[in-house]
């Protein structure tokens, strides 16, 4: 009963939210598009921006997610108050725990306490399919397909659904969007150093880090603490490492076909390769400099120093006060190494969480208005509007070597990022046993039912992909 009362609900409210968009449409110029500059008078309407507090940015202490003792919160700062200023609003911000169950009361009351969510896409998935959300591709005031400034399509993708676009990431904000991917791997430099090892950042640019390069790491790299401690090779969550070692081996997440079907590239032979290759390091030679943990992928052992190297997450990076970036003094970042079949340098990284999501619940009756305050307060910050804008900030005040600014920078780029969907189950019998059985017992004990799920919770988003940007 509730589900049939939660449809007919969202269909009430989706169709009140149409119409009160379309009577917005002659109060506002739809054809503004440079964000703050412009003379548009919203009437001294109030917005109320749902914010959660999360384990990636410092919650209320922060302005629109950046640290405030930071530059960009200052500009963050600056940009608010023009955008009111400027467009006669107010803007009020809630921090929640959960900005999108905010929104699904507000659409089950059918009340409006909140114009614009920001929360990740983890939480936000089991309410797209339901639709509290606006279809940002039937509003006017913002332009969805605009990859560079909300989210390149593969970004996107987790908020998608059935051909409509529920979410977008402020992408011409500094970290909004790199915060999110994962497979990085971090380097204590001062360990590298004094066991006199090449820095794997110049393996990277030189083309030779790959599986065979790594394979010497995880041998050579390790050394003991001065308590008599080992400090490992390598630390990572038993997960991660075979997912980042199947894509950095040249195949594609899912790859649609001109007749309907779909292939998983988990199940190509890249893959198996891949597999074969992380149950060989585990188990072979190298076992004893690998530590497995599915704590933190890494961070806490590279802070401590008891490990040369660790599996990361962009946001144990750079998003908060207690991220590699604050703690550790001498570190450095690199993707994980290629296998023999991509090409050298190239690289993949996941999501499974896309930080900084923005939607408008259906319930706001002020679509128009709404969109159009949020295209105006993300617009680039004066003076970072260029990509090299960024990386020089990022060099100058977090990284010693600027290839890690520029490798950070990077990683949510259309041609590395793809979705890992982690809250549909995908992956939940296929990553313990890797660890002791054969990888192909253990693929083919998983097919069926991994293909079932990829039709269920992928397949809605990719047919988006071709439906809203024509491929």
């Amino acid at each position: 009963m509730k589900k049939i009362l939660s449809l007919i609900l969202c269909c009430i409210f989706l169709f009140g939210c149409v119409s009160c968009a379309n009577e917005q449409q002659e109060d506002i110029n739809l054809d503004y598009n440079s964000g703050i500059s412009g003379d548009v008078d919203l009437d001294g309407k109030h917005f109320v921006f749902a914010m959660v507090q999360d384990y990636f940015f410092e919650g209320a202490d922060s302005t629109l997610g950046f640290i405030n003792t930071t530059e960009f919160a200052d500009l963050a700062a600056e940009r608010l108050r023009d955008v009111q200023e400027k467009h006669n609003c107010t803007i009020e911000f809630k921090y929640v725990p959960r900005a999108g169950d905010a929104a699904y009361k507000d659409v089950m009351s059918g009340e409006c306490t909140i114009d614009i969510i920001q929360d990740e896409t983890y939480w936000l998935l089991s309410y797209v399919p339901m639709g509290i959300f606006v279809d940002l591709t039937t509003v006017d005031s913002l332009d969805v397909t605009d990859e560079e400034k909300w989210g390149n399509r593969y970004m996107l993708y987790s908020m998608m659904w059935n051909g409509a676009i529920y979410g977008v990431l402020p992408a011409q904000h500094p970290l909004r969007t790199q915060n999110s991917m994962g497979s990085v791997l971090g380097i204590n430099e001062t360990h590298v150093q004094s066991l006199g090892e090449v820095d794997p950042r110049d393996y990277y640019e030189n083309g030779e880090w790959t599986w065979d390069t790594f394979t010497r790491v995880l041998t050579d790299y390790t050394l003991t603490s001065l308590g008599g401690d080992q400090i490992y090779a390598l630390v990572s969550s038993p997960d991660r490492l075979p997912m980042a070692a199947a894509f950095s081996n040249g195949g594609e997440y899912i790859t649609m076909k001109s007749d309907g079907t779909f292939n998983l590239g988990i199940f190509s032979d890249e893959s198996l390769e891949a597999f074969n290759q992380v149950s060989e390091w585990i188990n072979g030679p190298t076992s004893a400099n690998i530590h497995l943990d599915y704590k933190d992928c890494g961070r806490d052992y590279l802070k401590a120093g008891t490990a040369v190297i660790g599996m990361l997450d962009a946001y144990q990076v750079l998003s908060g006060t207690d991220s590699i970036a604050y703690t550790l003094e001498n570190f450095g970042i690199v993707p994980f190494p290629t296998g023999p079949d991509a090409e050298p340098r190239s690289f993949k990284s996941f999501y499974d969480a896309a930080d900084f999501t923005l939607c408008i619940p259906i319930t706001e009756p002020d679509v128009e208005e709404t969109a159009f305050v949020l295209d105006a307060i993300y617009e680039p910050f004066e003076g970072y509007e260029t990509d090299e804008d960024i990386i020089d900030y990022l060099h100058a005040n977090y990284f010693l070597d600027r290839r890690d600014a520029e490798y950070y920078y990077s990683l949510s780029d259309i041609e590395h990022a793809y979705y890992f969907p982690s809250m549909d189950r995908m992956y939940d019998d296929i990553w313990p046993p890797l660890a002791e059985k054969n990888p192909i017992e253990v693929l083919e004990a998983q097919e069926e039912s991994m293909y079932a799920r990829a039709e269920e919770h992928l397949i809605p988003r990719s047919n988006s992909i071709i439906e809203v940007y024509g491929e």
